[in-house]
């Protein structure tokens, strides 16, 4: 016998609505009735921008599908749309669907909200669930860091089997510690231990390192031009000897994984949740659709906003407004093969959902592959 579903039931629609939550910052992109120069952009308002304008790609997509929906866009950015004006003003009333850009301090409360009322509310950019439980209406497209931590030491023993990895850490920067615990507490590996508060010496690496097996290190430290020191100096110090390096999902923006002659003696890993291959029909039709109407050339965060309006809209045309039980169907979704799994309490009880699925990249010497 099938258990009762802790959810009501699902509301099949003709038509539905979807809303969006964005700092967009129209204030500083619109003067005088004028879009500034796209050139000139401030740093703080591409990504979100970015996504914004592949989720634009994607409904011109689902129109021509047939798809029925409306649209509505908050610059939480602005007082007037905050995310405290929105829920005290019941802007929400209505929503079949809540997409959040948001920084993890604004979830607890649109996630409240949208318990409350019963709408899935989809944090589409953080990593963090910052504080919010008990929740089964919150879902996380981007993984935690605690996720990657795991699927890391996975690969590690997948490639290499039992072994015990050189551990360069630091303590002096929060996030580098929340990534350090979670290798140091699940017990999965054992490591050897190497503070980088401070760039190590060569003479306290010498004795740490073969010259006749390759040295497998993990680094959980995230600012990717502190690791670009320690890789330098890894292969300008030992450059007989092989190392195999693990990381980061922040590693994607070090400029030196393209450079053709960086690092040789070096194969680099790092998982991230996301890998879209423009060669691809689907990539390929994204970067077309962007350069006809915004010109320029798609990025991943175009890709990422394009992917999740067009699967979670699938979702709702497919389920209803509760398709909680339907998250294993990615059919709706061109790139990603997302994992959204429960997060549950020692009941058993659904705190959130989270996407558990990582990609691999292995870099050397400017070439990478990507494994599922």
């Amino acid at each position: 016998k099938k258990p009762p579903s802790i959810y009501p039931p699902s509301d099949i629609k003709e038509r539905y609505r979807i809303d969006v939550l964005a700092p967009l910052y129209l204030s500083e992109l619109v003067q005088d009735g004028k879009v500034v120069d796209k050139t000139k952009l401030p740093d703080k308002v591409i990504p979100s921008l970015k996504f914004y304008e592949g989720m634009v790609l994607a409904t011109d997509t689902l129109k021509k599908l047939g798809y029925k929906f409306d649209l509505y866009i908050y610059d939480v950015a602005d007082e007037l749309e905050s995310p405290a004006t929105l829920v005290n003003t019941d802007a929400f009333m209505g929503s079949d669907l809540i997409l959040g850009i948001l920084s993890s301090k604004d979830f607890p409360l649109i996630a409240n909200y949208a318990k409350k009322h019963h709408i899935n509310f989809v944090s589409a950019l953080s990593p963090s669930n910052h504080s919010v439980s008990d929740n089964p209406y919150f879902m996380m497209i981007q993984p935690t860091l605690e996720t990657h931590c795991d699927a890391v030491e996975q690969f590690i023993y997948k490639k290499n089997g039992i072994i015990t990895p050189l551990l360069f850490y630091r303590t002096t920067v929060s996030v580098d510690n929340v990534a350090l615990s979670n290798f140091v507490t699940n017990n999965a590996i054992e490591f050897k231990k190497v503070p980088c508060d401070e760039m190590p010496t060569r003479d306290q690496l010498l004795p740490l390192l073969s010259k006749d097996i390759k040295n497998v290190i993990v680094m959980p430290i995230l600012n990717d031009k502190y690791v670009d020191g320690i890789l330098l100096r890894l292969n300008q110090w030992f450059p007989d000897y092989q190392f195999e390096v693990w990381g980061m999902p922040s590693w994607d923006n070090m400029i030196s994984l393209k450079k053709a002659d960086a690092y040789p003696n070096i194969v680099i890993y790092f998982t991230s949740p996301f890998y879209f291959d423009p060669s691809t029909a689907s990539g390929q039709a994204v970067m077309n659709a962007y350069k006809r109407k915004y010109v320029g050339k798609a990025d991943n965060m175009v890709f990422r906003g394009y992917e999740t309006m067009l699967w979670y809209a699938n979702l709702l045309k497919r389920y209803g407004t509760i398709f909680n039980e339907h998250l294993w169907d990615t059919g709706g979704a061109p790139f990603t093969r997302y994992e959204i799994k429960p997060e549950t309490n020692e009941k058993g009880d659904i705190m959130y959902y989270e996407n558990k699925h990582v990609y691999l990249y292995r870099y050397q010497g400017s070439s990478y592959m990507v494994e599922q």
